[in-house]
């Protein structure tokens, strides 16, 4: 497919006044796609960003004007790193309806993965992430996902951005969902009820915050990451119509996208529900555009790693339980210092590895089998 006949070229105001110059800035550093430079071989590239005007299935109208101011504060941004090459597609051409979008951007989002391409999605409302997840579900076995949110999307009715998840935790292919941040008072407790009994992780805001890096373990086994900038408190980005006074701090933000980032697995980060209409000097579209500088920052720090017992890269350790036939294994990557845990397979004997913490190990050790091995071991059994 011809990608330029999706796109609409960068066409960015020249800011008022900028305190930025020099060759090192982002904007300078990257491949733009503009009326004179047409979109070329798309596996030139490691990172594609994209954005998508959309907002017609929201109550948040004037999210579909986000794209081009957060990427204007990219822009202005140092480069991240010289030999990270990132393309900027422009803006996906505005269709008839809403599931033209979500059959369009599958589409794109299919030809960047096959491509091997990590995809960055500047909204625009959160519904989009039906139309990134159809695209991974047909190019993937099973999919994980992963919402930053400070409420579930769980209503009922249409494609909506209040009721995207309750689609999204019915489809096939979808082995993992987790929702972060969610503050209790917003939240359904059926559809949380509904949520857990299928062993989806919910990470409330408090928990979250006490010890950000419960996170990092659930985000480096994702395929998917989408943030509503709900998640973040209203005095850090007040620019959606959904605010909270509570909420993550901005450098909370910024370390979970850093932390998607450097996950091997994420394919595709979506940045969504920035309203313009409600910013004040483009604090909030100035955040996006840092937590998206930390999602790249994180992904030139990947280093993809792959637990085995005869990798002499990790430590193995074996855990007896009273209450299993068999040792608890784990590995901890001598290199990263990151761990995981094995996960059996009853059907085919094999196991499965799970991204975890010490804290499970050490749970393990007190002769408490882990929430997170439970949880895994529902889902594959």
């Amino acid at each position: 497919m011809d990608l330029n006949d999706y796109f609409e070229p960068v066409a960015l105001d020249k800011p008022e006044e900028s305190f930025r110059t020099g060759e090192f800035l982002f904007g300078r550093n990257i491949r733009i796609h503009t009326d004179n430079i047409a979109i070329d071989e798309i596996s030139n590239y490691n990172i594609a960003i994209l954005g998508v005007k959309e907002d017609r299935n929201s109550g948040n109208k004037g999210a579909a004007e986000a794209a081009d101011r957060i990427r204007m504060k990219l822009y202005e941004l140092s480069r991240v790193n010289e030999k990270l090459r990132i393309i900027d597609l422009g803006n996906l051409k505005q269709t008839a309806n809403v599931n033209d979008t979500y059959f369009g951007l599958r589409d794109v989002m299919m030809e960047i993965l096959n491509n091997q391409v990590t995809a960055i999605v500047l909204g625009g409302s959160q519904d989009l992430t039906q139309g990134i997840y159809m695209a991974l579900e047909l190019v993937r076995e099973s999919v994980n996902v992963v919402s930053i949110d400070s409420r579930l999307d769980m209503e009922t009715g249409p494609v909506h951005s209040t009721t995207w998840m309750s689609h999204l935790v019915k489809a096939k292919k979808l082995f993992g969902f987790s929702n972060m941040g969610h503050q209790q008072y917003l939240v359904n407790k059926k559809q949380q009820e509904e949520l857990e009994e299928k062993s989806f992780d919910l990470i409330r805001l408090g928990t979250l915050r006490t010890n950000m890096a419960v996170a990092e373990p659930i985000l480096r086994d994702a395929h998917l990451v989408s943030m509503d900038i709900s998640a973040i408190k209203q005095s850090e980005a007040p620019a959606t119509r959904y605010s909270s006074p509570n909420g993550l701090l901005a450098e909370e933000a910024c370390q979970l996208a850093r932390y998607a980032g450097l996950s091997e697995q994420v394919s595709c980060f979506g940045l969504f529900e920035v309203n313009p209409h409600f910013d004040n000097h483009d604090q909030t579209a100035h955040l996006a555009a840092q937590a998206v500088w930390y999602f790249m920052e994180g992904f030139t720090q990947r280093k993809r790693e792959i637990p085995s017992q005869t990798n002499t890269d990790f430590k193995v350790f074996m855990v007896n339980h009273q209450d299993m036939e068999h040792a608890l294994t784990f590995y901890k990557s001598q290199v990263t210092g990151r761990w995981w845990m094995e996960v059996p397979i009853i059907k085919t004997g094999r196991q499965m590895i799970v991204s975890c913490s010490g804290e499970e190990y050490q749970q393990a050790c007190n002769h408490d089998i882990p929430e997170l091995w439970w949880k895994a071991f529902q889902k594959i059994n």
